[in-house]
């Protein structure tokens, strides 16, 4: 049997030759008929081009492109452009781009949870509507409106943060200010407990309570004014000019330094154990006081009222004060005569 013929078949050389010839003119057809017929797009599809200095990680043909969050098209292609340029082709769908212009911006960001990139347009006022085949140049001046939000460009800034920001001279800046900080707990810890110990026993407003305060902070100036007076004493002073009294000064300041409050100390030591159980009682009485002078503008007056009557009740004499008294004795007559005839004697 012949090698170009097959069992059972009726195949000679002349038509596998015809057979073979026809096939090729097919082949050649299609690829022309690919080559030179207009590729068919979905009606309103227009297709742009951009022009920017680098594409985000991710962007490739196929991705997709979307206008404020929506889709609208796709990558067609990524090309080179010449040094430090890239073109990318996209396809967009004319009636959903809402009058964009080629004043947008493009945002290289990652479309969900995984980190799938897509390329985002921005709308930005001015410029020209898109129009088919147009090209839109993002270098140069015009590439601030490129932005790479991509998950590569996030971890690529993060690395960068490590490096060059958390260094061990900054690790070592934090752990003293850690521990200076640490250095005021007592502090802030003592006033937490007088705010609180403050809000649990405050029983009049605070206005009044600051009102008070305010009062007791007039006698403060005369103080430091004195205070001020007695260190300038030492200076001033006739008295220490001679240094036999400023030595005895100095002795007495010993004194109390070092046998007066060593002995104050110890007997309060001592004292302790004793009457410490006194002190709820005194914190008792200290309390009653208050409720029991009622209240204050009305004591005050009536106190004042009392000392004036006892200030009258007194009058001066050569033998010093004298209380002024009158008795009522009218209503004991057996009393009455005696004292009556003493009174006339002297």
């Amino acid at each position: 049997m012949p090698a170009y013929t097959l069992s059972g078949t009726e195949v000679g050389p002349r038509r596998a030759r015809v057979i073979g010839l026809c096939t090729v003119a097919l082949a050649a057809v299609l690829l022309l008929a690919w080559r030179v017929v207009p590729e068919g797009r979905p009606a309103g599809e227009i297709r742009i081009g951009l022009v920017t200095g680098a594409v985000g990680a991710g962007v490739e043909p196929g991705t997709d492109v979307r206008l404020d969050g929506v889709r609208v098209g796709s990558v067609l292609a990524i090309d080179t452009a010449g040094p430090g340029r890239k073109t990318v082709e996209l396809a967009l769908a004319g009636s959903q781009l809402y009058g964009l212009t080629d004043a947008l911006s493009v945002e290289y960001a990652p479309d969900n949870l995984f980190g799938i990139t897509a390329l985002q347009l921005r709308s930005n006022p001015g410029g020209t509507a898109l129009a088919d085949g147009a090209t839109v140049d993002l270098t140069g001046p015009e590439a601030g409106r490129v932005r790479d939000a991509t998950l590569a460009a996030l971890l690529k800034s993060t690395g960068m943060l490590t490096d060059s920001v958390l260094t061990p001279e900054l690790a070592e800046l934090l752990g003293t200010l850690s521990r200076d900080v640490g250095a005021f707990t007592p502090l802030l810890q003592a006033i937490g407990a007088t705010t609180r110990a403050y809000v649990e026993t405050r029983e009049l407003p605070p206005s009044v309570l600051l009102a008070q305060y305010g009062s007791a902070l007039t006698g403060l100036p005369p103080m430091l004014t004195g205070g001020l007076d007695v260190l300038n004493a030492a200076y001033s002073n006739e008295y220490f000019r001679t240094p036999e009294n400023l030595a005895r000064f100095k002795e007495m300041f010993g004194g109390i330094d070092h046998q007066l409050l060593p002995v104050v100390t110890q007997t309060f030591t001592t004292a302790r154990p004793h009457f410490e159980g006194l002190l709820p009682i005194a914190t008792t009485v200290l309390d009653q006081i208050p409720r029991a002078t009622g209240d204050p503008a009305r004591t005050g007056a009536q106190l004042t009222e009392l000392l004036d009557r006892l200030d009258r009740a007194f009058r001066d004499t050569p033998d010093g004060p004298l209380l002024t008294a009158e008795v009522e004795l009218d209503v004991v007559p057996g009393l009455a005569g005696p004292l009556a005839a003493i009174v006339a004697g002297r």
